[in-house]
């Protein structure tokens, strides 16, 4: 099975809000983590049962618009780049008229639970995202 572009929704909670009034810009990185475990846990279940995980190395956003209470927001996010051991997750954070709150990027390496060191991707793995 190829994965090409997974789309997850978020609800934006009051507490998600800044004093000005606007989604923090620390929340935006817990937005990314949710849309993130969902696309791991409908597909990568399977590895991490074996012990290997996926572990968050490098984060990085872009802001472009502020993010109000009644906005509606979805996460896209895609495997970009895959490594030996590691690979880069892109997202883009929109409402569904495609009006653009934030680029951003994760790095992510395979980490060999029982052995406690990084590893290589498994081959499903790369399969699933290499054309």
């Amino acid at each position: 099975m190829k994965i090409k572009k997974f789309q997850c929704s978020i609800e934006v909670r009051f507490a998600d809000l800044d004093a000005y009034g606007h989604v923090n810009n620390a929340k935006y990185f817990t937005y990314l983590e949710t849309a993130r475990t969902k696309l791991f846990l409908e597909n990568f279940v399977d590895f991490m049962n074996e012990g290997v995980l996926f572990i968050v190395v490098r984060a990085e956003c872009d802001f472009k618009k502020p993010i109000r209470l009644q906005d509606a927001v979805q996460i896209g996010l895609w495997v970009s780049t895959v490594g030996k051991t590691s690979f880069e997750v892109d997202y883009l954070i929109e409402d569904p008229q495609g009006r653009l709150y934030a680029t951003a990027k994760t790095v992510m390496v395979a980490f060999d639970q029982k052995k406690n060191q990084p590893t290589a991707l498994p081959e499903k793995f790369t399969q699933m995202f290499l054309p």
